[in-house]
């Protein structure tokens, strides 16, 4: 009988926590929303040179103590409407002193050696750091691993390799094929006699 009191006691007290109300305010919405997470948390810097996916507000309000100067964003125009983004991010960079530019990368043909000179251009002309992003990072990685590769004097696998954060090839090729890949330029093969 005492093992059946018990329970029947254990269930009874059970029941009342799971409908008695806490005495913390009621969750909403918007608290239980989760807060946007810190574009930061992934970043990745090189020399001076900042490589994240978008920042939030917050990360905005922070660029100056993390001795950013100016912002090169690679997302496209539908993707960065304040209604879409929740805040204008060059207008709240144009109030903070931060230097802001657009080169949206929307399109495969975005790509192009003029928006890597601009980049080129925009690292070398001033002093601080320049935080390069888009959404979460991809395209920032692959402008930054092309600038490692013409204006660093990296190899294009040095270069490659630099993806490797963020998923990028040829780790996926080496992983299907279990075989380690190297990136060579062709103008360096033809040099040693390869013909196309």
């Amino acid at each position: 009988m005492r093992p059946a009191l018990l329970l029947m006691s254990s269930l009874v007290l059970l029941s009342a926590c799971a409908t008695t109300p806490s005495s913390e305010a009621p969750a909403t919405p918007a608290a239980a929303a989760k807060a946007p997470v810190s574009a930061f948390e992934k970043a990745r810097e090189f020399d001076r040179v900042v490589v994240a996916g978008q920042p939030t507000l917050d990360d905005l309000k922070s660029l100056k103590e993390r001795g950013i100067t100016r912002v090169f964003n690679l997302r496209g125009v539908e993707e960065m409407k304040p209604e879409t983004l929740g805040f204008d991010e060059a207008a709240e960079l144009a109030a903070l002193g931060i230097a802001y530019s657009n080169h949206p990368i929307d399109k495969p043909e975005a790509y192009t050696p003029a928006l890597l000179d601009a980049f080129a251009q925009q690292v070398e002309s001033g002093d601080g750091k320049i935080l390069l992003h888009c959404t979460v990072g991809w395209r920032a990685s692959n402008v930054y691993a092309a600038y490692a590769m013409k204006h660093l004097g990296q190899t294009p696998d040095e270069a490659a390799r630099l993806l490797e954060a963020v998923g990028g090839w040829p780790l996926p090729l080496e992983r299907l094929t279990g075989e380690r890949l190297a990136l060579v330029r062709r103008d360096d093969l033809t040099k040693l006699g390869f013909e196309d």
